[in-house]
């Protein structure tokens, strides 16, 4: 599915469903408490911005161009957000782009520019560059040093807005806030999602990318230098792939994908040579259509990673618990306020210090579930 695609969806999603008190289910997590954010947030990101020892959280209003920045009390709650103005921001990724140890975020704005923008150490911002993404429209973003200088790169997936064949396109950075002209690889069928991730064991960052209506994955490896070669395309076993997350999910393993397609989880288990095995679709059918985005974590503390995974169609969020084999359980479902939830992002962090980790996403709010354990 495109970016255009996915936002109508979610829109639709939005328009018709009716409201209810939000309920979770999944004894997982506490209720959930809801944190007022403008009303089209497709990205939440989380880092400690301020500094002082908490997570924060951070998400745009791509609909009125604003920047909503919650800092965190260390408690699992979250101030009044601080406000600012941002081009029509669509996606949101953390990075240090300039060394000085404070959380900076690049920016994908209005119709392709990536932007840049460095931390000033108190939850505030400044724009430090922008970069036109040569008329296509932007998709996601993967941050990593993939040249090995020790500098934090950005890569980029673009989707050409004239309906031709998208790409990915690698800014390295300078370490000052700055990036040098972008290699560009081209991708077919609308290249959206993208993560990165070290697939051979060489402690060099490779990428993953999902080709949104090619129904394929492609998986590009880092030669050391931070020049990528197409080695594989995998076929997802449900249309519309729309993000990648990386982990092994074998304890001891090798790194797998784990894959949000529209009828469920694709797990590709990894061979641990850039290639990957035959995949296994675990249904959410059930609970959400258009799985949009996982995150990987030990949420009841048994040792094994677990996916939690939110929906562009659906007022839940899905929890499948993992086996420590590369399997997973059928999923859980985590019921929300029904008006709320069309959502495009799930971050996965420890909120208030117990250990577990927590989650939050967005939609028309901010949504933050607390583990219960």
């Amino acid at each position: 599915m495109t970016r255009v695609s996915a936002i109508s969806t979610a829109l639709l999603v939005l328009a018709g469903l009716a409201g209810a008190m939000p309920n979770a289910e999944a004894r997982q997590f506490r209720k959930a408490a809801y944190y007022p954010a403008g009303i089209m947030n497709w990205t939440v990101i989380t880092a400690d911005f301020n500094h002082d020892g908490n997570l924060d959280l951070i998400t745009g209003d791509f609909d009125r161009s604003k920047l909503y920045v919650f800092l965190g009390k260390g408690d699992g709650t979250f101030h009044k957000p601080l406000i600012s103005d941002i081009p029509g921001p669509s996606t949101l990724a953390v990075g240090d782009f300039n060394g000085d140890h404070i959380p900076d975020f690049a920016a994908i704005e209005g119709r392709g520019i990536l932007a840049i923008y460095l931390g000033n150490g108190d939850g505030t911002f400044r724009n430090s560059a922008n970069y036109g993404l040569g008329g296509g429209l932007g998709g996601n973003l993967a941050v990593a040093d993939f040249n090995g200088d020790g500098h934090a790169d950005i890569a980029v997936t673009n989707i050409d807005n004239e309906g031709q064949d998208g790409s990915v396109m690698v800014f390295f950075g300078n370490g000052k806030g700055k990036f040098k002209k972008p290699v560009i690889y081209k991708l077919p069928n609308d290249p959206y999602g993208i993560t990165a991730g070290d697939f051979n064991g060489d402690h060099h960052p490779d990428l993953v990318v999902a080709e949104g209506q090619g129904s394929a994955i492609a998986v590009l490896m880092n030669d050391g230098r931070g020049h990528f070669k197409l080695t594989a395309t995998y076929d997802t076993p449900s249309d519309e792939p729309a993000s990648i997350a990386v982990a092994a999910l074998k304890n001891g393993g090798n790194a797998d994908l784990i894959v949000s397609c529209y009828a469920g989880i694709a797990v590709f288990p990894g061979n641990g040579d850039g290639t990957f095995s035959t995949p296994t679709l675990y249904s959410t059918n059930q609970l959400g259509l258009g799985a949009s985005d996982s995150v990987i974590a030990d949420f009841n503390g048994d040792g094994y990673l677990d996916v939690a995974t939110t929906f562009q169609n659906g007022n839940v969020l899905a929890l499948s618990y993992g086996k420590g084999d590369d399997t997973l359980d059928s999923a859980i479902g985590i019921k929300l306020a029904q008006d709320e939830f069309s959502s495009m992002s799930l971050v996965a962090a420890d909120f208030n210090k117990d250990g577990y980790p927590d989650l939050a996403s967005g939609s028309k709010e901010i949504v933050v579930l607390l583990n219960a354990r």
